[in-house]
Parts: C-alpha cells; structure tokens; sequence
C-alpha cells in the first residue's frame, strides 16, 4: 500500500479538539509520529521531514505501532511514573508508601490525573486507531494486533474511570459518547474475539509471522506471542467480570483458556526500553528508577508483612535492605528507626505529617530498578504468572481452564513468578519450600503504630475453599508486581489480598471509620471542559456521583 501526501507537522493537530473529521486519515497519521522526541533508534528511521512528500508502508505503520507502545507506556515511564503511579496506584494497592503526604491520605492529584489520561486519550488511541483505520482489510496481522493492543490500552482506563468512550473514540467526531463500563468490556471482548480468530488463521498459514518488525517494542513482531497475549488478555477481563456477570465471564474465560495463554517466562510482555532515546533530565524510560533517586516511594508495611513472613524469594529483587542517610542526622534517626538499618522495612500508608522526616528510614526499590537502569530494565506490560493465576481461580469457580485444578495453577503460578524474578535456573526445592511453607506474615516493625500481622495467610495450599480464594488472590497480588494498574484493579474487584487500611484520609469521600477505600478516579479535567454533555450523560452511566468513592460495575463490594 503507497498512500502519497504532503504534510506540514503542528503541534496543535495532537489536541482533541483539532481531531476533525474533516483531516484526512492518513494526515492524521502521520500527525501522530514523534515530531521531536523518537522513542526507539528504529523509530528514529522511519521519522523523516514531515514538510515532505511521504509514502505510508509496512515501515511507516511500524513507527506508527511504536509510538503508540511508548505513549501508552506514560504511565510507567519517568514523566508520568511519579504522578499515576507514585502519587496514586501503588500505594492505593497496597505495594508502596508515597512521600507525598497528600497523596498518602487519599487526595488524589487532579492535575496530574489530567496529564497521565491526555497522553492515552489525545496520543495513544488516535495513534492505534490510524493504525487500524490503514490495515483493515489490506493487512489483516497489523490489523489484529493494533485491536488487541488498543483494548489493553482502554480496559485500563475503564477499569479507573468506570464509563469511557470506545465505539467512536478516534472517530474524529467533535463529540465522542461515552459507553458504559458493561457495553465497553462487551465491545472488548468482541473485538478480542475478532482478533484472535483472525491472527489464529494467520499463523496457521505462516507459523513465523512477524508484524512490526522491529517497531513492537514488546514481542519485536512476534505474532505467536501476540496471539497468546490476547488469549490471557481476555481471560482476565472475563476474571474481572466475574463477580457482576459470572455467565458472560465463564463463557468468555473458557474460550480464552482453550487457545494459547502466555505459558512461560519467555512470553512475558515486557517493553524493551535499551533503545529509546534518553532526552533532557531522563524524560525517557523506566520511571521506577528515576523514582528511586529521589526517594518518591518506600515499601509498604502489607509488603513487609507479607514478604518477610514468607521469607518470599523475590523479596530481595523486589526491594532493598534500609540504610543509613546522612540527611537524617541530627533529627533523631537513629533513636527512633535503628533498628532499621540493614533490614527489609515497609512505610505505613497513610501516616502523618509527624512521620513524614523518617521516610527514608524504610525499603527502596530492589536492584534492577536503581536509578540509572532507567534504559536498561524492561517496563512490564502483563506477566505469564499472572495468566495461571487467573486459571487457578477460574478452576476454583469450576470452570475449565484446560484440565489443570485451582491448586496445580495456583502453584504453578508461584513457580513461574519466582523464576521470573529469580532466574530459571532458582533452585526447584526452594520454590517447592515456598510452595509448601505454612509460614504466615509477621508484625511489621513500623513506629510508632506497631501493627499486628497483616493476616495470618499461610501459602501452602488450603483444603478450606474460601481460605483458597484468598490464597490465590495473594500470591497473584505478589506476582503482579509492579504492575500498579492491575493490582489496584483487583484489590477493587475482590477487597484482596488483605492489606493495612490507612491511618489518616484528608479526602473528605473516603471516610475510614466506614471501611472506605478508593475505587475510581474522577472524570480529567480537560474532558470535562471539553465535553460536559457527555460527561454528564457518563456520570448517570457510572450510577453514582462522580467522586472517587464511587464504585465501578465490576466492583459489587459495598464502599
């Protein structure tokens, strides 16, 4: 396909409301290369003079690809780490402790909010979008992959805000409807249907297809590993759905377990970041790093429960022994935290402002997310150990996930998760020690609350069922590490695994006396400007007030 225009590249073309439908499709798309900043040295050979003629290939749908897999990586990189996962997922989920006392009480920052949600609304869906405008129907395997991806994209902005527009979005409409949560997840599962169907045919006629090339970031154009992760992709938004639709969940859940799942660490989706372009003060790459120069978050006392209780193997990968800052001379550190020293010790959430100085007294980051490893270590986008997790609690429901049992997925997914951190080559007994250990967690060392264990969970695997249950959602809600998104997502969806409820909340609409926790975030800012007639008509779609207490349709718990 050789599709000819003359291009002059503005800035403005990226806002929302210059997305017309009077642009051309392929003006558009061309729009969407990074004017300035490429985010891999592949890119970087397809970006030419957008004051050129241009002719749009397999190498320019590539760049496209691209950059749609870096803008919807904003999240986890070094500009937006800090203000969407920092500031607000990882310590809502349980995983980290936020030194920013606003944060750390619940009171979302909106602004910031705003930015992480316009990097996926006005970047990366136009971008897939053109991207599945150009190849359907001329390039079936492009075409395939760019819908499985954008589902990935929209299931985790759906999951935070509850109500999203999908059937138009990218239309080029001045005005894009939103959808309810019920009618988008159906949509997804159509179009993961539609997918994976067609990419199955693929293969089956060429097994080595690869599409993209070198422009996919996660799979460098494997379209087998693709195909698995769109199989495990729609397993877990049947998993999601469980509790509200349990029939639509089973049925989608079994068709995605008799396809190929991700089975081994090898599939594991994981963002290569060892090319991107570094630009100014590390703008670019893994953001767990950059976070980690500065202090932005600590481990969290349920992680300390948890981990040192189980002597859990991934506990040194996952963060780092506490030692001595010289900042905290002379303002008591060591009368009060050091005992601390050399230790693995979790931050209480929610503490207060009399706390904040001893922050550092507390856990960073394991080694391979040390600043300076920011274009070294891969961000990740879903693990193959969260996959058997997902069959382990299938088979629990009693459905079929391919005639393995809730236990042999259950340990099987531990398995996985420990050779993901610790190598494949970790000693087989230890991971069965693990598997087999009746340790529970321990009271973590946190002055000045001292509280008891988190719960008294043990691993090996439960002849009670409800003990079951929450054994599954625990050792999935360690394996997902650092995936902050979806570890919120399903502590939403199930209230596990337990976690330390926080001491202080300055949001007004989480009152912790009542057990309220977060379960959404408001509707951007920019959206509500931008379309107030259709926010309004998404707020009665939510069926509640658009606050952060407000539960979305999956989540059946009472908040």
């Amino acid at each position: 396909m050789k599709i000819m225009k003359t291009i002059k590249y503005r800035r403005r073309f990226l806002s929302a409301k210059f997305i017309g439908k009077n642009i051309p499709i392929i003006l558009l798309s061309l729009m969407l290369l990074l004017p300035t900043n490429s985010c891999t040295d592949n890119f970087a050979e397809y970006n030419t003079d957008k004051t050129t003629l241009m002719s749009v290939g397999d190498q320019d749908m590539a760049a496209l690809f691209s950059d749609a897999i870096y803008r919807s990586t904003c999240w986890f990189t070094t500009d937006h780490y800090m203000r969407m996962n920092a500031k607000h997922l990882a310590h809502l989920c349980g995983y980290m402790a936020n030194n920013n006392l606003t944060a750390e009480q619940n009171l979302l920052i909106l602004n910031d909010l705003r930015a992480a949600f316009s990097r996926q609304f006005i970047n990366t869906i136009p971008t897939l979008q053109t991207v599945i405008r150009l190849s359907k129907d001329i390039n079936v395997p492009a075409y395939s992959i760019a819908l499985i991806y954008k589902v990935f994209v929209i299931h985790q902005i759906t999951d935070l805000l509850g109500p999203v527009p999908y059937t138009k979005i990218g239309s080029g409409e001045t005005s894009v409807p939103y959808e309810s949560q019920k009618d988008v997840y159906y949509k997804m599962f159509e179009d993961l249907t539609s997918a994976i169907a067609s990419l199955t045919t693929e293969l089956q006629n060429n097994p080595a297809l690869n599409v993209f090339g070198a422009g996919d970031m996660i799979y460098n154009g494997n379209a087998a590993k693709w195909l698995r992760f769109a199989n495990s992709l729609r397993l877990r938004l049947a998993i999601r759905i469980s509790n509200i639709d349990p029939d639509k969940a089973k049925l989608e859940a079994e068709a995605a377990a008799a396809g190929l799942t991700l089975e081994t660490n090898a599939d594991d989706a994981l963002c290569a970041v060892t090319s991107w372009v570094a630009i100014g003060s590390g703008a670019e790459g893994n953001g767990m790093p950059r976070s980690e120069s500065f202090f932005v978050v600590a481990m969290s006392t349920t992680m300390e429960s948890y981990m040192v209780g189980y002597n859990d193997p991934r506990l040194s990968e996952y963060w780092s022994p506490v030692v001595k800052d010289p900042s905290f001379d002379g303002v008591g550190y060591l009368a009060e935290f050091s005992s601390n020293l050399g230790g693995y010790h979790g931050m209480t959430n929610g503490y207060d402002n009399e706390w904040l100085p001893y922050f550092r007294a507390h856990s960073k980051f394991g080694p391979r997310f040390r600043d300076g490893n920011q274009l070294i270590t891969p961000i990740n986008i879903m693990n193959t150990a969260e996959t058997y997790f997902l069959k382990a609690e299938g088979a629990w429901r009693g459905w079929n996930m391919g005639g393995g049992t809730a236990q042999s997925y259950y340990e099987k997914g531990i398995e996985i998760s420990i050779k993901q951190w610790r190598g494949e080559a970790f000693s087989s007994t230890e991971i069965s020690n693990y598997i087999n250990s009746t340790a529970t967690p321990v009271a973590p060392d946190n002055h000045p609350y001292y509280d008891p264990a988190v719960s008294d969970l043990t691993i090996k695997f439960s002849a009670d069922r409800d003990t079951q249950y929450e054994q599954i959602l625990t050792q999935k809600w360690l394996a997902l590490y650092p995936i902050c998104p979806e570890a919120f997502a399903e502590y939403r969806r199930t209230r596990l695994p337990k976690i330390y409820a926080k001491k202080h909340s300055a949001n007004p609409n989480i009152n912790l006396a009542t057990g309220q926790i977060v379960t959404r975030f408001p509707f951007p800012l920019n959206e509500l400007l931008a379309q107030p007639d259709e926010i309004a008509k998404a707020i009665v779609l939510l069926g509640g007030p658009d606050l952060e207490s407000t539960p979305v349709w999956w989540d059946v718990n009472t908040n």
